[in-house]
């Protein structure tokens, strides 16, 4: 039995704490008067952990039989955090580290001193010396306090897996701050060769190695979005396996930068994908996304829901049969969804009486935060519906990745668009709700 308890001074009163490690979550709900106490049962190995609260999350390392204390003042919660009781020295390191490095008290990070001007070789020296400056403060830190020898291992390679990710989002920095493509030059992304690729297989999903191949992608696809080209999956594969090996985890980089695609081109390098990939893990998750963008493909039946409106009235996609449906998933937490709401509006003006109806889900959230905006927002009336999915179930049929997702289904039922223009698009909007009608 491992446990982690301690007090919090100037939290939220009344919040669930929870700790991830692995894939168990562990939670309490913090005291009045800020004490915790969480168990964690089952704990076989050395493990990073996270610690999350009120918005606030910070690492943790956890060895069978920890008995750990840490005490917090959110009040100064970049500064104040301390731990006491067994595994302390580890856990002090890394909140150390995090004020130091992360909250810029040691000095600005890499990605806090590029600017549009910034080129590739000078991005590689501000990186080298953050780099430089993590590894000796483990290793003055580990002089002073001595840190078991599997930890010190493991945060040397998340010194360095952060070092490559700083590096591989710099060309994407760039193209965005510029519109123009960033100058690599040759030889610049030899840094990957750097890494332990064995490292790298054995954790794969440990967070900081899911940064770094997330980040990958943009090595991969430093001009835009992947084609519908089996080919230029092909080719990128074997970029992949230069940098990576014939790896798992070059297997997680083309998951990870497959699953950001545009439908037509994954379905288009799910052959390749299938063929290439060695991690069973990501043969079933790849065979299942392939499987709901095959359902969600245009012609096939839009999925079916049945949820409550503003009013507790049960409304069933089926009682829009006939009818063209703007759909559009969102949340009062989004604030590119709010900021849509205005030009909803005029499109709800703009089609008013005709054959068509705005049906809006509110995705994980609050009943009474929801009810409030509808009302405010008068998202609720003639020709609009207002619904609310407490968890993400129909989005996750719709395979909604984002927020807010927009989709046009037809008078029949049946899926016409599942990208469809934004309120704001103006006359992109406009045609393809037209077309719609038409059909």
């Amino acid at each position: 039995m491992t446990i982690v308890e301690g007090h919090l001074d100037h939290a939220p009163a009344g919040d669930t704490i929870r700790l991830y490690c692995g894939h168990q979550q562990t939670k309490a709900v913090v005291g009045p008067g800020g004490d915790f106490k969480l168990i964690v049962n089952g704990l076989s190995e050395a493990s990073f952990a996270s610690l999350a609260y009120a918005r606030q999350r910070t690492a943790l390392y956890l060895t069978p039989g920890d008995r750990l204390r840490l005490v917090l003042d959110f009040l100064y919660f970049e500064t104040s955090l301390r731990y006491g009781g067994r595994g302390a020295t580890a856990n002090n390191y890394l909140a150390q580290s995090l004020s130091r490095f992360e909250y810029g008290h040691a000095g600005p990070r890499p990605q806090d001193q590029r600017t549009p001007v910034t080129t590739a070789p000078q991005m590689r020296q501000l990186a080298d010396a953050f780099r430089q400056k993590r590894h000796a403060f483990l290793t003055t830190y580990g002089a002073a306090h001595p840190l078991p020898l599997a930890f010190q291992q493991q945060a040397g390679l998340e010194i360095d897996v952060e070092w490559a990710r700083h590096l591989l989002d710099f060309p994407g920095y760039h193209r965005e701050a510029t519109q123009q493509a960033a100058e690599v030059p040759v030889g610049y992304y030899d840094f990957l060769q750097a890494l332990p690729r064995r490292q790298l297989d054995e954790q794969v999903e440990w967070e900081p190695v899911l940064r770094l191949l997330a980040a990958y992608g943009g090595r991969l696809l430093p001009n835009g979005p992947l084609p519908a080209d089996s080919a230029e999956v092909r080719r990128l594969y074997a970029q992949a396996t230069t940098d990576f090996g014939p790896s798992r985890a070059r297997d997680w980089a083309m998951y990870q930068m497959l699953t950001f695609q545009a439908p037509t081109a994954l379905l288009a390098a799910y052959p390749v994908f299938r063929t290439l990939n060695r991690d069973s893990t990501l043969s079933r998750n790849m065979r299942q996304l392939v499987q709901r963008e095959l359902r969600m493909q245009p012609g096939q039946p839009a999925p079916t829901f049945t949820l409550l409106d503003q009013s507790g009235h049960a409304v069933s996609l089926h009682d829009f049969r006939g009818k063209v449906v703007y759909l559009d998933f969102w949340g009062t937490w989004c604030a590119p969804c709010r900021q849509e709401l205005p030009a909803r509006a005029r499109l709800l003006q703009q089609f008013a009486g005709r054959e068509v109806v705005f049906v809006s889900i509110a995705v994980n959230d609050a009943a009474a935060t929801w009810q409030r905006v509808v009302a405010t927002e008068h998202l609720a009336g003639p020709a609009q519906v207002a619904l609310r999915s407490p968890d993400p179930t129909v989005a996750a049929a719709y395979n909604v990745q984002s927020f807010p997702t927009y989709l046009l289904i037809g008078r029949d039922g049946r899926i016409q668009l599942t990208a469809a223009p934004r309120p704001s698009s103006g006359p992109a909007v406009t045609e393809a709700i037209e077309q719609a009608l038409q059909q």
